[in-house]
């Protein structure tokens, strides 16, 4: 039984909370000289184009049935080299005795100002990645993979944080690049430093970012049958972050009675995925890391089921971004089983846009 703890109605309010003391300590630390957060022009956004879809609307997702792209409006630098640069296994990117954001593979923390910064080797050179999160999958295809897809050649080591030492998934996809890829598991000072800098605004996938990640992962999606359909079932599989709960059962049954495949993430490998390809017309899915894996394939249609206690539109932009012309959304908090059988059942009858 999941603990309520794990629960995102938990999770949800105890990052928030973690957030407004975080910005305390921020704040004080820029002051005296020990952190130097990213500057407002660096942050700043510009609104992009809308993307459409259909279904139910979220609950902080506005009023229409569209969300509308955004990008930073002064454009990053790709590299940006920083001589004598310490990276620590939480992430931390010092600089001249100064914890920077702008250097640092995690948003920096209380802990990480506190971590022990003093190098036990040296390094002539290395990347790093200017990041925020290291908790799942989607964190490590989104904000580490992709910008990394952007270097035309990685002639270094690329230094990871430590937490994605024990991630299977991060071990596979080192082994299916020619990357050097290396845990920090102690402060290294890294002479000739190379920060690889966040292109993408949060997860607001462009075709760009998503054609690149396609091509780092050696991507080649096959078209799917006429009429075929897969779920993507979260059904037993714990979450790295925040537990949702979907009628999981419920949608796998209507899945099968319509002669669709049913895919359980928990036990799912990638060879699983990329053989589910032609299957994979309509794709119904669960919101969550696994999503990504229509990097794998070419949908017509994807229906995302997602919860008003955690829901982000990230999904919605990346498959929009590979091309997927009709884009649904199913929110399981509302209304009955009975109820959200009717509305999906809708979605799946209605021609495909």
């Amino acid at each position: 039984m999941t603990s309520y703890f794990q629960h995102a109605k938990f999770k949800v309010p105890v990052a928030h909370m973690r957030n407004v003391v975080g910005s305390f300590w921020r704040k004080s630390s820029a002051l005296t000289g020990q952190y130097e957060p990213m500057s407002p022009s660096e942050v700043a956004t510009v609104d992009g184009s809308p993307v459409p879809f259909r279904g139910d609307i979220p609950k902080y997702a506005g009023t229409e049935h569209q969300q509308t792209r955004k990008r930073f409006a002064e454009p990053r630098p790709l590299l940006e080299e920083v001589e004598n640069l310490i990276a620590t296994p939480l992430g931390g990117g010092w600089h001249d005795n100064c914890l920077f954001e702008r250097y640092s593979s995690c948003k920096p923390g209380l802990r990480m100002l506190l971590e022990n910064k003093v190098p036990t080797r040296e390094v002539e050179t290395g990347y790093v990645i200017q990041s925020e999160h290291v908790d799942t999958f989607g964190d490590w295809t989104s904000e580490y993979l992709t910008p990394l897809a952007g270097i035309a050649n990685v002639d270094g080591p690329v230094f990871l944080p430590a937490a994605f030492a024990q991630k299977g998934y991060v071990r596979r996809d080192m082994a299916r690049t020619s990357i050097d890829f290396q845990f920090v598991d102690a402060p290294i000072l890294i002479k000739r430093a190379k920060v690889i800098r966040q292109q993408m605004y949060i997860r607001y996938w462009t075709p760009e970012y998503a054609q690149n990640l396609r091509r780092l992962l050696g991507a080649q999606p096959v078209s799917p049958k006429r009429g075929s359909m897969i779920y993507l079932s979260r059904h037993g599989e714990p979450s790295e972050v925040a537990v949702r709960t979907h009628p999981n059962l419920l949608i796998e049954k209507i899945v099968k009675d319509r002669g669709g495949i049913v895919l359980r993430t928990d036990d799912s490998s990638l060879e699983d995925y990329l053989a589910a390809g032609e299957h994979a017309e309509t794709v119904l899915l669960d919101h969550g890391s696994a999503g990504y894996n229509l990097s794998y394939w070419q949908p017509k249609r994807v229906i995302e089921f997602v919860s008003d206690q955690w829901w982000m539109n990230s999904f919605l932009f990346f498959a929009t971004s590979i091309g997927v012309p009709d884009y649904g959304i199913i929110c399981t908090d509302q209304g009955s089983d009975d109820e959200i059988a009717k509305r999906l059942t809708d979605l799946l009858e209605t021609p495909i846009a």
